[in-house]
């Protein structure tokens, strides 16, 4: 197997012994960095560091996060030499704190100097609320005659009551199912409405603010389905409704004409269904990309031989809907991906293309391992000696 070491993980260092990757790479138009959690300070290094090589060497033009969609905008407005410090704004545009360390500002900043313009985009639905605002600022001015129902959406929502992401899923999926239901028509009325209007609207020179304003409508939508999911009252598995989005979100992007570098979890970047107990469709972001990109979608995800990490415990008491711990990680498992690895490079990197697809069967997912069908789910494979989490997260 062909395995590429780096010398560094390190964002600044000399990318040199990296450009074998980029025969992985080719010509594609998606890349996707992984990790096996969040909140960890290697994984952020390691995101920032092959994205200095994607844009340096091969003309990446978008960073698209695991953060909510609509909140993103604010750190594209800053990357793009916008007001606020990056503090600011990686704190209001990405959720879970996952924006609240040094690592992920000196990616910020970065991004912001980088000699050619560079787009930041988020690529998680976040939560209807955001959204909805965002589709009824329009239409007070645009469509005046749809504006009530917007602002009502708006309001169904949660209004301008700030509630973290997860919180809000689970506050929603506890409502009485009228409540939820007459937020899910006021959606459906609007999304009719939008393509209804959609020729009239660029006729009156609005048709990038319309289409603007038709995924922020779009994520509302997936959002509120979703959280009928997690009530038990919807159609589609758990993150379905969220990984269709944060694909749409992409190939958007790319029919703009962008080269986008993805950095989410692994488990969403993986090419393969979800394997899982109940009904079939659990379908990862991954999954939707390398069916509508082919080869133009590469997914590496990244793991480590041991160390620290976080973990995430669902709590619908807990104010943020989780609670999150550090934690050891446990010793290598058999069929890990993670045993073909010595552990003497900073960073090293297996192709895992033409590799025997029954080879390896786990990789690690939070503290645990996850039964993946690694070489037929993902590209390469990305790993660390160690990981520990970032120190804002071990401080809190």
């Amino acid at each position: 197997m062909n395995v590429i070491e780096s010398r560094s993980l390190d964002p600044t260092d000399p990318l040199d012994d990296l450009d074998p990757l980029l025969d992985l790479v080719g010509d594609a138009r998606v890349v996707a960095i992984g990790e096996s959690s969040h909140h960890v300070r290697e994984f952020y290094l390691l995101r920032h560091r092959l994205l200095r090589l994607l844009v340096e060497r091969r003309g990446f033009t978008v960073y698209a996060l695991e953060a909510p969609f609509t909140d993103a905008h604010t750190i594209d407005a800053w990357v793009r030499g916008g007001p606020g410090t990056v503090e600011q704004v990686a704190s209001a545009g990405i959720d879970h704190g996952m924006g609240d360390c040094r690592e992920m500002h000196d990616l910020l900043r970065w991004m912001r100097d980088h000699e050619r313009p560079l787009r930041f985009a988020g690529c998680l639905a976040g939560v209807p609320r955001t959204a909805l605002r965002a589709v009824a600022a329009y239409m007070k001015d645009a469509d005046p005659d749809a504006f009530p129902l917007a602002d009502r959406a708006f309001r169904l929502a949660g209004g301008d009551r700030e509630v973290p992401s997860m919180k809000a899923m689970m506050d929603h999926a506890r409502r009485p199912i009228e409540a939820q239901d007459e937020l899910t028509v006021a959606i459906s009325r609007l999304l009719v409405r939008m393509e209804t209007m959609a020729a009239y609207q660029r006729g009156q020179g609005r048709a990038a603010r319309h289409a603007a304003a038709f995924q922020h409508l779009r994520n509302a939508w997936y959002l509120d389905h979703g959280g009928r999911d997690l009530a038990g009252r919807g159609m589609a598995v758990g993150t379905a409704c969220l990984d269709a989005f944060g694909a749409e979100s992409v190939l958007r992007l790319v029919e703009d004409g962008a080269r986008v570098v993805v950095a989410t979890h692994n488990t969403h970047i993986r090419k393969t269904v979800i394997e899982h107990e109940g009904d079939f469709g659990l379908f990862p972001q991954g999954y939707h990309l390398a069916q509508a990109l082919g080869p133009d979608y590469v997914s590496i995800a990244a793991t480590s031989l041991g160390g620290r990490t976080s973990a995430g415990r669902v709590a619908p008491e807990h104010p943020l809907g989780f609670e999150a711990v550090d934690v050891d990680l446990p010793a290598l498992a058999e069929g890990s991906v993670e045993t073909i690895f010595d552990g003497r490079a900073p960073l090293a990197i297996a192709d895992l293309r033409g590799h025997d697809p029954e080879a390896f069967t786990r990789i690690r997912m939070l503290d645990h391992f996850m039964d993946v069908p690694v070489v037929r789910a993902y590209d390469a494979v990305a790993c660390v000696p160690e990981t520990r989490s970032v120190q804002t997260f071990r401080q809190a």
